[in-house]
């Protein structure tokens, strides 16, 4: 999943580019998931040229947090068994539901490198942090992108002075490039080979591609055991859990599932 509370960062053309590349250069059978409303990163797709990537693009509108998690859930579910790459665009909304994240095996935010912009990151990374350090089961692996930056921006070390309150991996920089807007449903970014920003868009694609092989490997290490299982959550709200989360309640017996 790629994801970010606000526009601005890339988001959509990271989605839109990353799943041509998995496609083309990774030669997976891959789907693009477009949850933002805009819809920017399917219609790149499907005009810019042709490609093998399948995309679809839905409002998912009923923002009751189970309804519209059971809702995207189904249509995950509905492709993750047919393909070997699903990639999701979305821009997300404090009625969303974070347990939506364990259907993915990374979670890609987009950020830019301002103090403001990486304050934002770091709240929406809290209101979303206890996905990533689940006790039980296989928590997804968080990957920070920092995006349309400049060199002179990433000399302060940016990160190395926030306290991010969950382990992630720093992936490489996507470098600022007014020329990539002209791109859109044109051509990809990383087909300009010799542009800055091509080379950064290759760049970060592959260590996505090789953080995916970690996080798949890891996992198969990873033993569950049965008291350690992952419960299915029959929180009516996010309320709900957090409130049960305080008290340390534990869902009844009929309502456990494995995961």
């Amino acid at each position: 999943m790629v994801v970010s509370q606000k526009g601005g960062v890339g988001k959509s053309t990271l989605s839109a580019n990353l799943s041509v590349w998995f496609s083309e250069k990774a030669f997976k059978s891959t789907v693009l998931l477009d949850l933002d409303p805009h819809g920017s990163s399917s219609t790149w797709v499907r005009e810019a040229r042709s490609s093998d990537v399948v995309t679809e693009h839905c409002v998912l509108d009923d923002f009751d947090a189970r309804r519209w998690l059971i809702d995207c859930r189904n249509r995950v579910r509905r492709h993750v068994n047919k393909v070997e790459v699903l990639i999701c665009d979305l821009t997300w909304t404090a009625a969303m539901d974070p347990e939506i994240l364990y259907e993915f095996d990374l979670v890609v935010v987009p950020t830019s490198v301002s103090s403001i912009e990486l304050s934002a990151t770091t709240r929406f990374i809290e209101t979303i942090g206890w996905v990533f350090n689940s006790k039980n089961g296989i928590s997804p692996t968080l990957l920070l992108c920092p995006s349309r930056v400049s060199e002179a921006e990433l000399a302060t070390d940016p990160f190395s002075a926030r306290d991010f309150s969950v382990p992630f991996m720093l992936l490489p920089p996507i470098y600022n490039d007014d020329s990539v807007r002209q791109l859109f449903k044109k051509q990809f970014v990383f087909d300009v080979k010799e542009s800055l920003a091509g080379q950064s868009y290759s760049r970060c694609a592959q260590s996505i591609q090789q953080a995916g092989t970690i996080h798949k490997q890891a996992a198969r290490a990873v033993k569950v055991k049965f008291s350690d299982r992952r419960f299915l959550d029959t929180h009516n709200t996010k309320l709900s859990r957090y409130m049960a989360e305080k008290s340390g309640t534990r869902l009844s017996g009929s309502d456990e599932a494995d995961r």
